[in-house]
């Protein structure tokens, strides 16, 4: 890889005035004297990153024989992701990911991530995700039947699971323009395998325990190999038939390098539509489950939306142009993914020597960021732990650092679907709560999970009944 230009991070004027504590800690916790930090990190990391975020912005830790940093301010974020973003490339924890999502978008890097980067991006322009709304809309209304027969019963039904079925299916509809049919069950229960698997293996500090054939490991390799069979048999009718739609599978395939006119491979199309299915319905899921108990803690900002739902869409499917007017429920979903970001840390790894406000970094050395801890940063944010959607006004957004909000990352690696998520969550919450209340019967409030995605610890199981009219 080619040498980085390094530039050093600095604070703004404004950026030092709203966060005076940003500083760089002389040393962060001792953890096991072998093993470091990595007890912690490994089990409980979003209790652990909060207490390493109380000593300062810039913190070392010690992660076997190596330093680490956990970078916590907007400055931080800039540097990294953007100002000095070639000098910082995926950890090997980013490797584990590619048994399940091969060399998509999401793992790759150098050469190969620009160039699919250019391929994929012009698939989710505005233009073209405008026109699948009509599709997510036909998803949600067919989903939303048996919620008629619950609200009826009163029986209670697992939300998380419900939800996580839902945007597969617009997943399913949107890329491929059909439905998962005869493969729904067997999709779902092998997507939670291959994700819990996953997200068990980031942490390991080999590979050698996923080699050994245990029953985990093969239930793994089995879940992995029917998801990508799903798709490269689709793929496959898809070139045989010589069917083409406005669906994502259809503009991926058509897409051509504008340097040598080439197509996909077969292989690379493969990842790039697993990468897009797994991490966009997971990620939309798991915020809009945490949204509808959010919104039932919070009963004015529940009404208040459901007033203008009822105004905007009278009665009416919401269409794409009706982004423009949801504004307080656009507004909901982006407090949602300021206090429960789907994608909740990320780790870099130093190319070259660099400097992050004052601070060295050396070649080979990772740093840390999280976005719920900058997302809830006492000196970046008033009350940081009160919902309140007025945040994102235009008037209260005036002046802060585009890098203190980046539930869906930020620079050049931003995600292409962020646009896309936006307008599934907002659909799929006016749609829900005009029709329905939900009552929370889980035993205890969800707590945080220790996943790569910001789930719930357990499952949310709910009640549904018909919304009553004030």
């Amino acid at each position: 890889m080619s040498e980085s230009k390094v530039t050093a991070g600095t604070f703004t004027a404004a950026e030092r005035e709203n966060a005076p504590r940003a500083k760089i800690a002389a040393e962060g916790p001792k953890g096991h004297p072998i093993m470091g930090v990595l007890p912690e990190l490994r089990t409980t990391p979003l209790k652990f990153l909060e207490k390493v975020a109380s000593y300062g912005d810039i913190v070392p830790m010690r992660i076997l024989m190596t330093t680490a940093y956990l970078l916590n301010h907007p400055a931080h974020v800039e540097h990294v992701l953007q100002k000095n973003y070639r000098n910082y490339r995926k950890t090997p924890m980013v490797g584990k990911l590619k048994p399940f999502m091969g060399e998509g978008l999401l793992v790759s890097e150098g050469e190969l991530w620009t160039r699919q980067r250019k391929l994929i991006q012009p698939s989710f322009l505005k233009e073209r995700v405008d026109a699948l709304a009509g599709r997510m809309t036909d998803v949600i209304q067919t989903h939303l039947k048996p919620w008629e027969t619950r609200a009826q019963t009163g029986e209670p039904f697992n939300l998380s699971w419900d939800i996580s079925a839902l945007t597969l299916e617009i997943a399913f509809q949107t890329m491929f323009d059909t439905g998962l049919g005869a493969d729904a069950q067997g999709f779902k229960e092998a997507m939670v395998i291959a994700h819990d698997v996953t997200a068990d293996r980031v942490w390991n500090l080999t590979t050698i325990t996923e080699k050994i054939p245990t029953k985990r490991n093969r239930q793994d390799n089995e879940a992995i190999a029917y998801l990508r069979g799903v798709c490269t048999r689709i793929i496959a009718e898809r070139r045989a038939s010589s069917r083409r739609s406005d669906d994502l599978l259809s503009i991926l395939m058509d897409a051509r390098d504008a340097d040598t006119n080439e197509v996909m491979s077969e292989q690379q199309l493969r990842d790039e539509v697993m990468t897009l299915m797994i991490a966009g319905h997971d990620t939309t899921a798991t915020m809009v489950a945490w949204a509808l108990v959010m919104l039932k803690q919070q009963p004015a900002f529940l009404e208040k939306l459901r007033d203008e739902v009822d105004e905007v869409l009278a009665g009416r499917i919401p269409e794409a142009g009706d982004m423009k007017t949801l504004d307080f429920t656009k507004r909901v979903v982006q407090e949602v993914a300021r206090l429960r970001p789907s994608i909740w840390w990320f780790a870099r790894v130093a190319i070259n020597d660099d400097n992050i406000a004052g601070q060295p970094i050396k070649a080979g050395t990772t740093v840390f960021i999280s976005q719920y801890l900058i997302h809830t940063h006492p000196h970046v944010w008033d009350d940081p732990e009160k919902f309140d959607p007025d945040r994102f006004l235009p008037e209260n957004t005036a002046g802060r650092s585009k890098f203190a909000y980046f539930p869906f990352g930020a620079g050049p690696r931003i995600c292409v679907g962020g646009g896309f998520a936006m307008m599934e969550m907002v659909f799929a919450l006016s749609m829900i709560l005009r029709r329905y209340d939900l009552e929370v019967t889980s035993d205890q409030e969800p707590a945080f999970g220790n996943l790569v995605t910001l789930r719930p610890h357990e499952d949310i199981w709910a009640r549904v009944k018909p919304r009553l009219r004030h």
